[in-house]
């Protein structure tokens, strides 16, 4: 559990890996000169997959980790959904731009 409570803080805080990968390509795309902006339109949409997927997981582990921290209940599947944690923070490291 307390990997999972660990990869949901660096995916669901504002200064944690997610957000500062995700701003670094958010940034590096709006300064790109691509033609047409094919740039921006890329990570733009990556980011706004990236954010559907996060809110997704993050919603569902929050609510498991409030149940286990005060209800003792057990986290069925935490090792998965920590895998799919570090995996949607990897592919925010992938991004155009992401890491500096």
């Amino acid at each position: 559990m307390a990997s999972l409570g660990a990869c949901y803080k660096q995916l669901n805080s504002s200064v944690g890996q997610f957000g500062a990968l995700t701003l670094h390509a958010a940034t590096a795309a709006i300064e790109s000169s691509t033609l047409g902006d094919a740039r921006y339109r890329v990570v733009d949409a990556s980011l706004a997959g990236l954010d559907k997927l996060r809110d997704s997981l993050a919603l569902r582990v929050k609510g498991e980790l409030e149940a286990a921290a005060f209800g003792d209940q057990p986290i069925a599947g935490a090792a998965g959904q920590t895998v799919v944690c570090k995996s949607i923070i990897s592919a925010a490291a992938a991004l155009p731009g992401a890491a500096r």
